[in-house]
């Protein structure tokens, strides 16, 4: 896997040697990291004229760009250390640490292939001073022979190919002989190439069998296996190769070769929705190497194959996203900027044409066909489809752009609903086009212009800025007194910007001395419910932030009062439209203390469609989270969807993010994960456009729903899309929850390596800062899984999480905890263990958790049985089954005998075993595949005690 991220130079030591930075760069893997390190050691080598350290410098120089794909560096060089070799062998030797020049030989005929710029004489050339230098060296022509094997199946040249494949097998390996994978691919691409998928399938799976691996492989082979899989009617193990190969691929820098199959497989398996969105993720990397025109070419044909295949899903019009990048242009460019230029089919279209131009070319050269072929056999995979669903992912929802505001008003509903996004800056924005056009207007509304200027300053408050805040609101006090609301204007006079602020109990009291004042006769209605609701609104600020539970239900109480007095008397007469605020605020307030009849009835009137979308979208807002709390998912997703039209029409799309994601969490709610994982590509596809800053987090809630939905490996490729953007300038801890989550999608999928790998880091990270539920997490699953592989470190990681759960102090995790710390013991052979189940059940007892203390009776039975000691585990078997009993739970006790009565069986009790199994049997529903298990076992045990007719009686009942 190559590193994607560079080492600035001004991050390099600046006194360290030539020698040093080769050190360092030896410990990282091929990148732009390692290679910004090369390129400054061979800076400083030719800065201090030392042609020996930059010889040793560029014989790694050849490596990296081979293994990066850049070939021009590559070329140069491998060429600048051949001359220096050449004029001075002992000074420039053939070998310096590690690097071997007669070994990168092996690469330079394979690169100048991919390139008709070269012509196959100066490839054959090549091949000649390889073996020239070879046969110097004393070394076997198997590397030369492996060499010109590639060059004519790459070439077209089947039968040459085949000719050199056979006197390659009688040829002695040396240590210039091709690595076994590497060999391994040729071959089965040869006979892939010829027709022979058998033949291919066959080296495949011996490669993958073996777990042969180079510096692209197993994953180039896995991805070129995926058709022969297809074909061959072996889905599972297209699926686990696709989803093998594009994890280590996709963080790739020269990995569009590998990425170009699994476009074509995503195209011909029905997952267009999954290729569309790796094409667009991937797309800029397939020019990365400008030299390897035989990589763009196959890069080209895929890009067609599988926009094709969009096409005919009926998505023809989507536009493919960074298409229009300008290192593209030489392919895919077009003057125009029409949107139609840039949709699917159009640059199928161009992808098409561009690949055959290259195909060509490549024929000139050749003196063949063969390119052109391939291409036309590429364009016949649209007669081939396969029905492998691969991810709950599709394609997402079509984005409405809304219809731009054209009135004051209009933008003083999108100004509320961005200011409710806790977007201010984007509120001040709309509201001051609010303002312009206001200003055109003979007679403007100044209530409207005041609500304007409000909003304006409240989104100043936020920001922080001041001076805007007090401009806005001294505007504001001049609109709400040209508007007559001379009353209103002295209350906000008489307070400032302050009654926008965080509340303070000062304040309230002040308030509440004006809220005193304003119900003297004669009193005016506007100034009085004004005042209500922000003397309300500002007690229930109050009540939330309180630590003692007193003073939280006296601001509370206060905050009651006022709001349904301001409720009632908007009812009578309501000038300042204070209202739906009221309202709405008393319906939070009766949310919050559980009155929710109370809350539903004040939030009634406000959903209504005739509503403005300042007042529906908090009331749906609210009503949709309370159904949420009540477990009416159903109804909840339906007004969270109305909430994603409402912000939709209104163009927030931070707001159609929020809601998205409140749809999401809905549907999660009610198990239904793949919607949820829809609503959460919605939101994504919005947060794209809005360059919405946390993106990061919209792509690991999208993870966690796929993981929730089954589809561990898609979840896994996006949690690693995060962790590839995070990992370098993460904070200490800042992974671990993330690295928890790796863990578990790759446990799911059956990696267990990157399983260990991960959870290892996550535990370490974690623990680094002392975040003991992910270290309690993350050490069950890694001890269960170490545990599975008989692995003794599983009581090392245990032991960290249970010390971790001793000082968390949740008495559920500390159960857990000692249960799993004894059951690793006697794994291995420990008894010392033991006593943790009788702490566990103290536990448990003082919680008068009877199921709980059941089910550790039960895992301290399975202990004691691990440990051999047969006679304790089946007594203590019983103990558990009459606790479940005891706790109402007959399928547990039912589970408990049958252990036990395995355990007798293993000592040859046959007749204890025949009791416990018959109990079982009566616990268990007749017909339940348990069922049908137990009886199976009883009436083998009937069999070992020679009473033949009871266990054929038994099979009796099984078969009926």
């Amino acid at each position: 896997m190559t590193d994607t991220t560079a080492t600035p130079v001004n991050d390099i030591d600046p006194d360290a040697s030539v020698q040093d930075l080769l050190e360092e760069a030896d410990t990282l893997p091929c990148g732009p990291a390692e290679r910004a390190l090369l390129d400054e050691a061979l800076r400083r080598a030719e800065a201090a004229g030392d042609e020996e350290a930059a010889y040793a410098t560029r014989m790694r120089l050849t490596q990296s760009a081979h293994m990066t794909g850049d070939t021009d560096a590559m070329f140069s060089s491998f060429g600048w250390c051949v001359g220096k070799h050449d004029a001075d062998p002992e000074r420039f030797p053939i070998t310096v640490d590690g690097c071997d020049l007669l070994f990168q030989y092996k690469w330079m005929a394979g690169r100048l292939s991919t390139n008709p710029t070269f012509s196959l004489a100066q490839i054959e050339a090549m091949h000649e001073d390889m073996r020239a230098r070879y046969a110097a060296a004393g070394a076997t022509m198997s590397g030369v022979v492996q060499s010109q094997f590639h060059i004519a199946t790459v070439t077209g040249r089947l039968d040459e190919a085949a000719a050199f494949l056979e006197r390659r097998s009688t040829i002695e390996d040396d240590r210039y002989s091709h690595c076994e994978a590497c060999v391994r691919n040729e071959d089965a691409w040869f006979h892939q190439l010829r027709g022979h998928d058998d033949d291919a399938i066959r080296i495949y799976d011996e490669m993958f069998e073996n777990r042969m691996s180079c510096g692209e492989e197993p994953e180039t082979s896995e991805a070129q296996a995926l058709l022969p899989y297809l074909r061959a009617c072996r889905f599972d193990d297209a699926k686990a190769a696709h989803q093998r190969s594009y994890r280590v691929a996709r963080s790739n820098a020269d990995g569009f070769g590998i990425i170009a199959d699994h476009l074509v497989f995503c195209a011909v398996t029905g997952n267009e929705a999954r290729g569309l969105a790796m094409l667009e993720r991937h797309l800029p990397a397939l020019v990365n190497d400008p030299i390897n025109l035989s990589g763009h070419a196959d890069g080209l044909i895929a890009v067609g194959v599988l926009l094709d295949a969009v096409a005919r899903a009926g998505h023809g019009d989507l536009p493919v996203r960074g298409a229009d990048a300008p290192e593209l242009a030489r392919y895919l460019g077009t003057e125009s900027t029409d949107p139609a230029e840039w949709t699917v089919t159009a640059v199928a279209a161009r992808a098409w044409a561009a690949a055959e131009h290259l195909a060509r070319a490549f024929d000139e050269r050749n003196g063949n066909g063969f390119r052109t072929e391939r291409l036309e056999a590429a364009r016949a995979l649209a007669t081939e489809q396969w029905d492998l669903p691969l991810s709950v992912e599709g394609f997402a929802a079509p984005v409405a752009e809304p219809e731009p505001a054209t009135t004051a008003a209009e933008w003083r509903e999108r100004t509320s609903a961005l200011l409710q996004s806790a977007d201010p800056r984007g509120a001040i924005v709309a509201a001051e086009q609010g303002l312009a056009l206001l200003a055109d207007d003979a007679d403007p509304d100044e209530n409207l212009r005041a609500g304007l200027l409000g909003a304006i300053a409240q989104a100043a408050v936020i920001e922080g800025d001041d001076d805007r805040a007090w401009a806005a609101w001294a505007d504001r006090d001049t609109a709400l007194r040209a508007a007559g609301r001379i009353a209103v204007a002295d209350v906000e006079a008489r307070f400032g910007v302050a009654l926008l602020g965080t509340a303070t109990e000062d304040r309230l009291t002040l308030l509440l001395a004006e809220l005193d004042d304003a119900r003297l006769v004669p009193v005016d209605a506007d100034r009085l419910i004004h005042t209500l609701v922000v003397t309300a609104r500002h007690a229930f600020e109050l009540a939330g932030s309180q630590t003692e539970q007193e003073s939280a239900e006296r601001f509370m109480g206060i905050a009651d009062r006022l709001a349904g007095e301001a409720v009632l008397a908007a009812a009578v007469d309501d000038p300042g439209e204070a209202g739906p605020p009221a309202r709405l605020l008393h319906a939070h307030l009766f949310a919050v203390t559980g009155r929710i009849e109370e809350a539903v009835e004040l939030l009634d009137p406000l959903l209504e469609p005739g509503q403005r979308a300042s007042v529906r979208l908090p009331a749906l807002t609210l009503r949709t989270r309370m159904l949420g709390g009540a477990g009416a998912f159903a109804e909840g997703v339906a007004l969270a969807d109305e909430l994603v039209a409402l912000q939709t029409v209104l163009g927030n799309r931070l707001g159609i993010i929020q809601a998205c994601s409140l749809s999401a969490a809905l549907l999660s709610d009610a198990d239904r994960d793949r919607e949820a994982a829809a609503r959460m590509q919605l939101a994504i596809t919005h947060a794209k456009r809005a360059e919405y800053a946390d993106l990061d987090s919209l792509t690991l809630q999208l993870a966690r729903y796929l993981q929730f939905a089954g589809d561990a490996a898609t979840a896994l490729e996006h949690y690693d899309e995060v962790y590839q953007a995070k990992r370098e300038h993460a904070a200490p801890g800042e992974l671990a929850d993330l690295l928890a989550n790796m863990g578990e999608a790759a446990r799911m999928i059956g990696e267990h390596g990157m399983a260990y790998g991960v959870w290892r880091a996550a535990i370490d990270d974690a623990a680094s800062v002392g975040n003991d539920q992910v270290v309690i997490r993350t050490g069950f699953g890694l001890s269960t899984l170490l545990v599975q592989f008989e692995d003794d470190d599983a009581v090392e990681v245990i032991d960290q999480a249970l010390t971790a759960a001793r000082r968390l102090g949740d008495p559920q995790l500390l159960v857990q905890a000692l249960q799993r710390a004894a059951s690793a013991r006697a794994a291995f052979g420990d008894d010392t263990g033991l006593p943790l189940y009788s702490e566990a059940r103290d536990i448990a007892s003082a919680h008068e958790a009877a199921w709980l203390v059941a089910d550790i009776t039960d895992s301290e039975a399975r202990s004691l049985g691990a440990l051999g000691r047969a006679d304790d585990a089946t007594a203590t078997a019983r103990l558990a089954a009459a606790g479940f009993v005891a706790a109402g739970d007959e399928n547990g006790a039912a589970v408990a005998e049958v252990f036990a009565a395995r355990s007798r069986v293993a000592v040859d009790d046959h007749t204890g075993a025949v009791e416990l199994f018959r109990s079982a049997r009566g616990r268990l529903p007749a017909g339940s595949p348990d069922w049908t298990t137990v009886t199976a076992e009883l009436a083998d045990a009937y069999e070992r005690l020679e009473e033949h007719t009871d266990a054929a009686l038994l099979r009796a009942e099984i078969e009926e």
